[in-house]
């Protein structure tokens, strides 16, 4: 689609005062797009805009090439990159979209539309979805009505299946699970808009995934050598260390989210039995596992040397820092897997995630190089089928010379007297 820079700032301005931006921030860009219409005549005789072009325009007047890693760029130079950024997706889809919201300029809604989050926030806290799914869903809802309100689109009963295609095509450049995440929630949304007769049809039903591949993506696994020396590099000495070290094994032995290692409490635990029963936070569903020595000592060795004493919490697992109290649902505790993979040397790739999550699918991968059967798997992982757990071992690692399971560790100090 062709367009003329002209048109776009123009329609792109509008909307920006419309969404309450600041003075300041329009002012910045609208020089910064004086400077890439100049670049534009200059460089091509013309002020026809395109992505490529604005991206050749970044690299050669303010030295940011294509390839940035974002985590290295000033916030001035992020700012930059969005100003083009944002004509482009005015230029394909006539909106503004959020992807680069600033806590600054949050989306306001107004009128009817106000009225009907307000209800769904309502409807949300009456229903037995995790925490972090009806915050992602109130998230996701809030994004879709902003769009319909760019749109020009006044009555929500308006809704079709074209509006919601054009809608998704937002969505270009997202990971699959980002996408997916995105239509479960507006699918959600669109059910609860029929159930509540606002939306006459059942939009929500003829929506379906884009053909994207799942397996396009192989998950991040550790090696047995960076396992060893993830946990050697922590403090077991120290109260915080006993925690991530307790809250790592329990992940790379046991393959527990990161959701369920917060949320565990002590009756979770069946000393006698040996025994750990949950429910877990994403599925709801119930799940037993055995507890091996390493993950038992480990927790033990927190609750008796570790954790905070003078604080009262049915969680196991606290902050060490005051307001004392149990860990956040938003907190994923990457941050902490991170310090300690510093600690030991171990390379950071930004194309290879290393979290919790991670160790998950550690587990998962080791186990099944250790004999386990699939099946039994994915009892372990509390998934709902085998297809699921796949995708967790479709990584053909070298066989290991010992799974996770097999190390040794050093527990003889542990005093449980």
């Amino acid at each position: 689609m062709i367009m003329r820079l002209e048109l776009i700032c123009s329609g792109l301005t509008k909307l920006l005062v419309d969404n309450n931006y600041s003075p300041t921030t329009i002012n910045f860009y609208k020089r910064e797009w004086k400077k890439l219409n100049d670049f534009l005549l200059s460089e091509y005789g013309d002020d026809v805009f395109s992505i490529d072009k604005g991206l050749i325009f970044l690299e050669k007047i303010h030295g940011i090439v294509s390839s940035f890693e974002e985590s290295k760029l000033k916030d001035q130079q992020l700012q930059l990159i969005r100003s083009i950024q944002i004509l482009q997706d005015y230029k394909l889809h006539g909106v503004l979209t959020r992807r680069y919201h600033a806590s600054k300029n949050p989306i306001r809604l107004e009128g009817d539309y106000l009225n009907i989050h307000i209800r769904f926030n309502d409807y949300l806290d009456h229903t037995e979805l995790s925490k972090s799914t009806k915050k992602h869903y109130i998230r996701i809802s809030l994004i879709f009505l902003d769009y319909l309100n760019q749109k020009g689109i006044t009555d929500v009963s308006y809704i079709d299946l074209s509006i919601c295609n054009d809608y998704i095509r937002t969505f270009t450049g997202m990971s699959f699970k980002t996408i997916e995440q995105h239509i479960c929630g507006l699918r959600y949304f669109l059910r609860y808009l029929n159930e509540e007769n606002v939306l006459e049809s059942d939009v929500a039903s003829l929506i379906h995934m884009p053909a994207i591949s799942k397996s396009t993506k192989i998950p991040s696994v550790w090696t047995e050598d960076e396992i060893k020396k993830l946990l050697q590099a922590i403090d077991r000495s120290s109260p915080i260390g006993k925690r991530d070290y307790a809250m790592i094994v329990l992940a790379c032995i046991l393959g527990l989210r990161i959701s369920d290692i917060k949320n565990l409490k002590f009756d979770n635990f069946n000393w006698e039995e040996k025994k750990l029963s949950i429910i877990q936070h994403k599925t709801k569903k119930p799940l037993t596992l055995p507890i091996p020595d390493a993950v038992g000592w480990a927790v033990i060795d927190y609750i008796k040397n570790g954790r905070p004493k003078y604080y009262e919490s049915k969680f196991i697992f606290l902050k060490h820092m005051p307001p004392f109290g149990s860990l956040s649902d938003e907190n994923h505790l990457s941050d902490r897997i991170h310090f300690y993979m510093k600690k030991a040397k171990i390379p950071l790739n930004k194309n290879c995630h290393r979290g919790f999550h991670s160790l998950r699918h550690t587990s998962a991968s080791m186990l099944l190089d250790a004999g386990v059967e699939l099946p039994v798997i994915t009892s372990i992982l509390g998934h709902s089928s085998t297809d699921i757990t796949s995708i967790y071992l479709k990584t053909d690692l070298d066989k290991l010379k010992e799974c996770v399971l097999d190390l040794t560790f050093d527990d003889e100090y542990i005093d449980i007297r």
